[in-house]
């Protein structure tokens, strides 16, 4: 007791201040701490929850941005194979019409050669028919000079 006494410290009076530490400690306790503990562990929630949906909101993200980049090769692979079909088809139908017109050529040229031969038929028969008026003719000219001679 006689150091306390000696450093100027009064038993009473730190006897008192303990117990107005203690007061104080449980008035703020009760008072103050608890509702600020309660906001700062509501706070802390918060963030907590906010933190876990932006995480869930960041794996959606990615796994959007996977399924567009999926979709996008996808669709890419599909018109890739629509223009190589268009040109097959293309292709095809060229050729198709190649071969029509070769047939439609050729049925024309072979019309052309049966009319042609049709009409040279045609022609030797009058030929033939003005041969034989032109003979007669002749003939009938030669005999009626041959008798009035």
């Amino acid at each position: 007791m006689e150091i306390i006494n000696n450093l100027g410290i009064d038993p009473l009076l730190l006897v008192a201040q303990g117990v107005n530490f203690l007061i104080i400690l449980y008035i703020l306790k009760r008072f103050a701490y608890k509702p600020i503990l309660s906001m700062l562990k509501s706070r802390e929630d918060t963030i907590r929850k906010g933190i876990k949906q932006a995480e869930d909101a960041r794996i959606l993200l990615e796994k959007t941005q996977e399924k567009e980049k999926q979709i996008l090769k996808k669709a890419q692979a599909e018109a890739k194979m629509m223009i190589e079909k268009t040109k097959e088809e293309q292709i095809k139908i060229i050729q198709d019409a190649r071969e029509k017109g070769k047939l439609d050529m050729d049925l024309l040229l072979e019309e052309a050669r049966k009319q042609i031969a049709f009409e040279t038929k045609e022609a030797e028969k009058k030929l033939t028919v003005h041969i034989s008026e032109i003979a007669m003719l002749f003939l009938k000219k030669s005999l009626s000079e041959l008798l009035t001679d």
